[in-house]
């Protein structure tokens, strides 16, 4: 019994196969992931952005402090230069210095009262590291220093002063504004100031002294300031290390850090704010550590980095578990359900260590075992209606002869033919001895053929004169099992329908066992068939009556005609399969043909109850 209760897999782009995409495997994967990497995304966004947030504050708080100490600074160097220009105008000393013949009184009064001048204001503009005055005309230079300046060091400054002085006012020189100088590895602010009467003043401040107040500008000891001329050369006191990391991440950082902030390799990642000075050609750096910055936050960087790889280790035991605990019973039901359909009813699935899958397992289980005994049971029922129905077809043969052969010897005993009675008598015993046998599930060709040859005996009794018969059969196919009385039907409709057209001259019956010729074989897929034609030389039947005829006979139902000949195939089916054909066609020199085509193959006696099973 094929299990038809389910559906046929399909194949080809229709496969009811689930593709991969579509596997409740990969359907839960990407949930996982679908869930996962969001998370992840705004675990890496959150901390980037909370980065930024901290850096952006920072910068904008040491930007104002940098502001702050910046303006101060400028505001130094703008009070310096101020009373420069103020001395400058309004000192009638400085003003007649150059004016009075060097060694005269005059000369001396008005260069002493300008050194005690510039020694008073020492004390007000500690910033500057030295003020002087110098007259042009006799390139007499006087100065007043802070009391920390060295000998040695007042004696480099006079020396470096003398220099630039000689050289006299010009573009980009310290008479313009103040210009950096540079001192024995250290810088300096110059400011000179020409009061056009021959003399000048200026001040000489030391960057040093500018960025005392700058070393632990804002960033508690882990960051510094720096001080740096307009092309980016520090004036500060730097660490090696600083000041090459320096010059090689300033240059792509300094815009950025001038507009707000950046970060600058030195070589660490450091935050940078930067702003230029109004009084110099220099500018305010401050740098911050990074790490420092932000304290805890560079850790949980890495950490949200490692969430990444967390979740695929998640991952990988999540499809680990999920393979165990749902695919495999998943795979397990669905090769059951395979196997199932397929006609392998003995599929079972072993237990789950889930009690879900477990309860599934025993339902199926219990649904394969209730299919197996329903099948068994429609066999069983399927054998006993085949037989029951193979032994009613040969029971609907026996009455339409049997009143013909008591019709024959009621005539013979009219007229008193009894040793004609005697023969027919013997006849119809063998014929109806081999006709109630229907417990037989097969005979063979010579069995049939010696029951006909009875049959056609009986009959030739009833027209001696009229009838003639023969029997041909291939070597080796005497033994041929078939069904009992499965060929004689083909000779009574031969005697029935051609006997009373024959006309003139006796009717003849052929009947003729043969195999299949090798070019029919081949044409039929290479399967082999025995041909059994009864050829009578009767009428015949007209061309137009043999399709709706041949129809009758292959249908499914017994019409109310030619019941005879539709036993004949259906008989014939339950033992060999449908494969079974019977095919009518009127002779070229006149009469039927009918040809009953059997497989070669047929059941041996110890299959012939596999053999009606397959009948189905």
């Amino acid at each position: 019994m094929p299990a038809a209760w389910l559906p046929a897999r399909r194949n080809g782009s229709g496969s009811a196969r689930p593709k991969q995409a579509k596997t409740l495997r990969t359907r839960l994967i990407i949930g996982f992931v679908g869930v996962t990497a969001p998370l992840v995304l705004l675990l890496l966004w959150n901390n980037l952005y909370s980065t930024s947030v901290v850096r952006s504050q920072v910068a904008q708080s040491n930007r104002s402090l940098l502001t702050m100490y910046l303006n101060d600074m400028d505001k130094v160097l703008e009070e310096v230069q101020n009373y420069l220009f103020k001395t400058a105008e309004q000192n009638r000393d400085l003003m007649t210095l150059s004016q009075n013949e060097r060694g005269g009184w005059d000369y001396y009064r008005a260069k002493t009262q300008a050194a005690a001048d510039l020694g008073a204001n020492t004390n007000y503009y500690e910033a500057a590291d030295v003020l002087f005055a110098y007259s042009s005309r006799y390139e007499d230079l006087f100065l007043a220093q802070q009391q920390n300046v060295s000998f040695e060091r007042k004696e480099r400054i006079v020396a470096r002063l003398r220099d630039v002085l000689r050289a006299g006012p010009g573009a980009d020189t310290p008479y313009t504004g103040w210009t950096l100088q540079r001192l024995d590895g250290s810088f300096a602010l110059l400011r000179v100031v020409d009061n056009g009467y021959g003399s000048a003043i200026g001040a000489w401040v030391d960057i040093g002294r500018l960025m005392a107040p700058l070393h632990e500008l804002g960033t508690g000891g882990k960051g510094f300031a720096v001080l740096t001329s307009g092309s980016g050369e520090p004036l500060t006191e730097l660490a090696a290390g600083l000041r090459g990391g320096l010059a090689a991440g300033m240059p792509g950082a300094l815009a950025e850090a001038l507009a707000g902030y950046a970060i600058a390799d030195v070589p660490q990642p450091h935050l940078l704010v930067a702003k230029d000075s109004r009084m110099a050609d220099m500018r305010l750096l401050l740098l911050m550590p990074e790490k420092s910055l932000l304290e805890g936050l560079p850790y949980f960087r890495y950490l949200t980095y490692a969430v990444p790889v967390l979740a695929a280790v998640l991952l990988g035991v999540y499809l680990y578990v999920l393979q165990r605990a749902v695919v495999m019973p998943m795979y397990r039901l669905i090769r059951g359900m395979r196997k199932i359909r397929a006609g392998d009813l003995s599929a079972r699935l072993p237990d789950s260590r889930l009690p879900e899958f477990d309860t599934i397992n025993e339902t199926f289980n219990g649904m394969a075992e209730q299919i197996e005994h329903l099948k068994i049971d429609i066999y069983e029922e399927k054998i006993r209606t085949q037989k029951a129905e193979l032994k009613h077809l040969q029971a609907q043969i026996q009455p339409h002869f049997f009143m013909n052969s008591l019709n024959i010897v009621y005539q013979l005993a009219q007229i008193r033919s009894y040793d004609i009675i005697q023969s027919i008598a013997l006849h119809l015993v063998r014929y109806f001895r081999f006709t109630i046998n229907t417990g037989a599930a097969s005979v063979t060709v010579s069995d049939e053929l010696e029951h006909i040859r009875d049959y056609l005996t009986i009959q030739k009794h009833r027209f001696p004169e009229s009838l003639a018969f023969g029997f041909e059969v291939e070597p080796g196919l005497e033994s041929f099992p078939l069904p009992p009385l499965s060929v004689q039907p083909l000779v009574e409709n031969a005697m029935v329908h051609g006997f009373k057209a024959s006309g003139g001259g006796p009717f003849r019956i052929e009947v003729t066992v043969r195999r299949s010729p090798e070019a029919e074989e081949d044409a039929a897929g290479g399967e082999a068939a025995v041909l059994i034609e009864v050829r009578d030389n009767g009428k015949g039947i007209a061309a137009g009556s043999l399709g709706p005829l041949l129809e009758r006979i292959h249908a499914a139902e017994p019409g109310e005609r030619h019941v005879g000949l539709w036993n004949v195939v259906r008989r014939s089916r339950l033992y060999y399969g449908t494969a079974v054909r019977l095919e009518l066609d009127n002779g070229a020199e006149g009469g039927l043909s009918a040809v009953l085509r059997l497989p070669l193959h047929a059941p041996s006696s110890g299959q012939r109850t596999a053999g009606k099973e397959r009948m189905a």
